[in-house]
């Protein structure tokens, strides 16, 4: 998902592509994030002249003592702690302008398409992590008393050949499906090259 939004000016993944840990998927046009960094980093600037003036105007006014509270109560008036704020989340939005792929996998599906305006929060790519696949298999009501955490179970499917899986049994879910009359278990299946 998006953690900011903006134009995507490059999407660098489709369908079936392999993607390692911090590959970019997408980057979304930089100019606003670069406008908005600028535009922090020039508040940021007018708050530091503010500071620098009540310090030396409050200067000639100072007792003993006073030095702290003052100078605290100047820097809280000049707004340097909140422009420095928001020059950091501009900054932050400006590196999240490039989206990455979170962990190593395959891309299942895109959801985006260039020149598409991307929102913060909206669906990108499914991702696949074929390092922990897990599946959920039914097993019939009958067979269930046999079948045991940590348990070994064989997956087949038509795209294997006929060939097994050698897996291992996570869990036994509670619920057995009454229409069917099968209970389910979640398998865990080796890994799979990327």
């Amino acid at each position: 998902r998006a953690e900011t939004g903006g134009t995507i000016t490059g999407l660098r993944v489709t369908a079936g592509s392999s993607v390692h840990q911090g590959d970019t998927l997408l980057q979304l046009d930089p100019r606003p994030f670069d406008l908005a960094v600028r535009e922090a980093e020039a508040a940021l600037a007018e708050a530091e002249i503010r500071l620098s003036g009540n310090l030396s105007s409050d200067a000639i006014l100072l007792g003993p003592g006073q030095d702290t509270v003052r100078a605290h109560n100047a820097v809280a008036l000049s707004g340097v702690p909140a422009a420095e704020v928001r020059l950091e989340k501009a900054k932050l939005d400006r590196e999240r302008a490039a989206v990455t792929a979170p962990f190593d996998g395959v891309i299942d599906r895109v959801d985006v398409s260039t020149g598409e305006r991307l929102s913060a929060g909206q669906d990108i790519a499914t991702i696949v992590d074929l390092t922990h696949l897990r599946v959920t298999a039914q097993v019939l009501e009958h067979d269930l008393p046999f079948v045991r955490v940590g348990g070994v179970a064989l997956i087949t499917t038509p795209a294997q050949g006929g060939s097994a899986i050698h897996g291992r049994i996570l869990s036994i879910l509670p619920l057995v499906d009454t229409v069917a009359r099968a209970g389910r278990v979640e398998v865990s299946l080796p890994a799979r090259p990327v």
